[in-house]
């Protein structure tokens, strides 16, 4: 077995590898012991001028796309100085290279195939100081008054709820959403020893679009501890981990306190713009890379 058959069958396990080819079929676009970063890839996504490892004919190459033939589930695999390998299908495609010498390829990493995401559902966390509990119906009480400050409201708007009325939400909030292709996760935040309810996380989570959006509020009484913080960090590592690949929050633009958090979770704010808010995003990594 040649070392691309080594690498393919790691690829083609899941794995993201680093190796240095040899060889001059892809100068310059990869010269002989460049290294090179290799993810699995979705081969119904490639296209013409992607580099993917890819096995014709029995042997494997790291080649150029030339041709696609969608209809037959598969590629046409070339190296850079015009010799043609051949056809093959889309499933002895294995990778997709991201970076030559960590010099990122355009529009490679949006191919990467990732891991199924698990059923999701909201589980229990935990930090040093807290308890993150998937909400019950019978925390709307003890929330109504953690909620009950105006000041809290005064960028997402609307206004506090009542005991009833909260307990009416989080009827609706257990049921689960309505849409199947959309699953909400909401925690309650306790502190630690039996302590009182403090705030919220939300994940509204789309596995079929790879996303999260989330949300955290902390009641008046406890913010500026950092609590925020400390619960967005469990629960956004939880979201890698199922994995979900990109994770959005919307934060008013004059939030800075929520702009902090965000950002202290490794989001960062994007271009756009709605109702006054601004959309941050965090691109969870992938599968760390093996080998050199």
């Amino acid at each position: 077995m040649g070392m691309l058959d080594a690498v393919a069958d790691r690829i083609g396990g899941g794995e993201t590898v680093e190796f240095r080819p040899t060889g001059d079929s892809m100068v310059p676009l990869i010269h002989s012991r460049q290294r090179v970063r290799v993810a699995p890839v979705d081969p119904a996504l490639v296209a013409p001028g992607d580099i993917v490892l890819a096995r014709v004919s029995g042997t494997v190459y790291l080649h150029l796309v030339s041709a696609v033939d969608a209809p037959r589930r598969r590629v046409r695999i070339a190296g850079n100085r015009g010799r043609v390998n051949g056809w093959t299908g889309h499933d002895r495609v294995f990778g997709i290279c991201l970076a030559v010498d960590g010099v990122p390829r355009p529009g490679a990493a949006a191919k990467v195939r990732r891991p199924p995401v698990r059923a999701v559902r909201a589980e229990r966390l935990g930090t040093s100081r807290m308890d993150l509990l998937p909400l019950r119906v019978e925390h709307a009480s003890e929330m109504a008054r953690v909620l009950g400050d105006p000041v809290l409201h005064e960028f997402t708007g609307g206004a506090p709820l009542a005991a009833d009325a909260l307990r009416a939400r989080y009827v609706r909030l257990a049921a689960g959403s309505p849409d199947p292709a959309v699953v909400w996760c909401n925690w309650v935040l306790r502190l630690r020893g039996d302590g009182p309810l403090v705030g919220t996380v939300q994940a509204t989570v789309t596995p079929g679009r790879d996303t999260a959006e989330t949300a955290w509020v902390i009641g008046t009484p406890w913010q500026g501890r950092g609590l925020a913080t400390e619960a967005a960090l469990a629960v956004t590592a939880w979201l890698a981990e199922l994995p979900v690949g990109r994770l959005i929050a919307h934060i008013h633009l004059d939030h800075h306190a929520s702009a902090a958090v965000a950002a202290g979770c490794g989001f960062a704010p994007t271009p756009h713009r709605e109702d006054g808010e601004i959309r941050w995003e965090r691109r969870t990594a992938l599968a760390p890379a093996a080998g050199s």
